[in-house]
């Protein structure tokens, strides 16, 4: 986080006070964290991921019922469909997050990524926390309505 100081004026009478996680990447305002990544893709994958998006959206709220702390998730094509770009605002630290999901929500995350994202295998695999961690991308601003 920045030191830089900050001009207290009426414009800054609500600020929230942003730190990082105390366990993993991303920013934290209270109890609420984000996360972002980048993945790559493998070919034919963004157009896989376009089939797959109508099941997986009509699904991702009994997927959230069970994770329960979700507050936002949104997920991007870039570069000409070679990367997948993936945003999340939820309650609590990292660690646990990333459990819960891999636990309560993992097949619904696997019919998204698995054959579209180069190198993901599936949410219960060993390797892809360490997987997912070198793909993350911390925000560098943060604002969640209280």
């Amino acid at each position: 986080m920045t030191t830089a100081k900050i001009v207290q004026n009426e414009r800054t009478a609500e600020a929230q006070k942003v730190t990082t996680q105390p366990d993993g990447p991303g920013l934290r305002i209270g109890k609420r964290g984000e996360i972002s990544g980048i993945f790559p893709l493998v070919p034919g994958g963004a157009r896989l991921f376009r089939e797959r998006l109508p099941q997986f959206q009509a699904e991702a709220a009994y997927w959230e019922g069970r994770v329960g702390t979700v507050h936002d998730f949104r997920m991007f094509l870039l570069d000409n469909d070679t990367k997948i770009f993936f945003t999340i605002a939820f309650d609590g630290d990292f660690k646990p997050y990333l459990d819960d999901i891999a636990n309560k929500a993992g097949p619904w995350l696997d019919s998204i990524f698995l054959g579209v994202a180069d190198g993901f295998k599936v949410m219960k695999d060993s390797t892809t926390p360490e997987w997912i961690g070198k793909h993350i991308i911390s925000g560098v601003f943060l604002f969640l309505v209280p």
